[in-house]
């Protein structure tokens, strides 16, 4: 539970009332909408003519539903697994959402056998919250299926029927994965999703969520539950980073304070959601728990919301588990917009974030791969950096590097070794600090000398 600060503390405990403080009551402008990064690409309205895409992220909007992009990406490695993810932020409260449907082309099929379909739709009570989902070409696919072989993936991206003249942006990620030796430890037959749910722990005014994937400052939370005394505006949706490996877990939860009878945000609603690496969003609860709620009043229990994972294995995408891709994880967390006839305002959310391990054997890598066609492999590949994330770029996890803190350092990242770090690094400033005044001391004594 959140401890209330100054005068807010002291009204709570003279009137014998919980200790949880009021939303912010100062309004603010709504913020923009979540800035998806990438580098822009038109998509292409001819499916005969799509639009080539390297491995990364690209951004693009889709327009009218009748109007379907048409993109391409060429294979690199033999035997590899693509990965293609799209997210989108719908942008009016009419519903919308978009389908993906990836297809080999060969030339007994010039349309193209069917790789996989994925969709994502809005929700109109958070209507511009991130939406996503991927499609994974070549995964389990024999050897001669042109899901596997095929060098040559096109990916339809059509937008779903909808009342919306509003484009609807997307980014579209692009992952190519070598082919493994060992796929690691197997989820069990009878695995179900568990957690434990984290108990808050004494809040942090940072790092204050982004409204950017890029700009998302990291929570550390491998060590420990972090909590942090959020504010989000309503109608927005704000962005956390927390990195996984494999055998990690991430649980989200969302503590929303109850607030009095009479307050215009009662009532308004929250949610809580992961994005992976992919863009894939989820939100998995046990029956007893829920992804969304929304502010009740004092005389009600406050709302606990909860969206987690499983643990992170290679075979999770075999069984329809979340998540399968080390990397960046998102916890995105949506205010329902305020009503037209008021401004919108900021909302408190204590947001409580663990990252607890499973052991277990890891996938691994091809030593040496062969490009598609045969031949020598891409430049760069090694089996300690199986993830192809940009053009002739590849990585040790599917986001790229998700461990170097972005933006401003005060903002980046927070977590239990922090303190620590930060302790280390003041110590060590302190002693090269005097060890500079010695060494000046020392070469200016020995200046004198010489000049004697």
């Amino acid at each position: 539970m959140r401890t209330v600060r100054g005068a807010a503390v002291a009204a709570a405990l003279a009137l014998g009332l919980s200790t949880w403080p009021p939303y912010g009551a100062a309004t603010a402008a709504a913020a923009e909408p979540v800035d998806l990064g990438g580098q822009p690409v038109d998509g292409s309205t001819n499916p005969a003519e799509p639009s080539r895409v390297e491995a990364g992220l690209w951004t693009s909007a889709l327009g009218p539903s009748s109007q379907p992009q048409y993109f391409s990406y060429e294979r690199q490695i033999e035997d590899s697994s693509v990965h293609v993810g799209v997210v989108g932020t719908p942008r009016t409260a009419d519903y919308d959402g978009f389908t993906i449907a990836a297809t080999a082309p060969t030339p007994e099929d010039p349309a193209g056998a069917d790789c996989g379909s994925g969709d994502a739709s809005s929700d109109t009570t958070y209507f511009d919250a991130p939406i996503g989902d991927e499609v994974l070409v070549g995964d389990e696919d024999s050897a001669d299926d042109p899901c596997r072989s095929a060098a040559t993936i096109t990916v339809t991206i059509e937008r779903y029927s909808t009342s919306s003249t509003e484009p609807l942006p997307i980014a579209i990620k692009i992952v190519e994965e070598a082919p493994v030796t060992t796929p690691g430890e197997p989820v069990a037959e009878d695995a179900e999703l568990g957690y434990d749910l984290p108990e808050p722990v004494d809040p942090v005014d940072r790092p204050q969520g982004a409204g950017s994937f890029d700009d998302a400052p990291i929570v550390d939370a491998q060590d420990g539950p972090v909590t942090i005394a959020a504010e989000v505006t309503e109608g927005t949706t704000l962005l956390w980073r927390v990195p996984l490996a494999w055998g990690d877990q991430v649980v989200a939860r969302a503590d929303l304070p109850p607030v009095d009878a009479e307050d215009p945000v009662l009532g308004v609603g929250v949610q809580v959601r992961l994005v992976q690496p992919s863009r894939d969003t989820f939100a998995l609860t046990t029956s007893e728990d829920y992804y969304y709620g929304d502010y009740g009043d004092y005389g009600e229990d406050p709302a606990v919301l909860v969206a987690a994972s499983h643990p992170l294995r290679y075979d999770n995408r075999y069984r329809d588990f979340e998540p399968s891709l080390p990397g960046d994880h998102w916890v995105a967390v949506s205010v329902e917009p305020a009503p037209e006839d008021r401004e919108p305002t900021e909302v408190a959310v204590d947001l409580t974030i663990e990252v607890p391990h499973v052991d277990g054997e890891e996938p691994t890598y091809k030593a040496a791969v062969l490009a598609q066609g045969g031949g020598a492999g891409p430049e760069g590949y090694t089996p300690e950096t199986p993830y192809l994330v940009g053009d002739g770029e590849f990585a040790a996890v599917a986001s790229g590097n998700p461990f170097t803190p972005v933006g401003d350092d005060d903002e980046a990242w927070w977590g239990p070794r922090r303190a620590i770090g930060i302790g280390v690094g003041v110590l060590s400033l302190a002693c090269c600090a005097v060890a500079a005044g010695w060494l000046s001391r020392r070469r200016a004594a020995n200046r004198a000398a010489a000049t004697r």
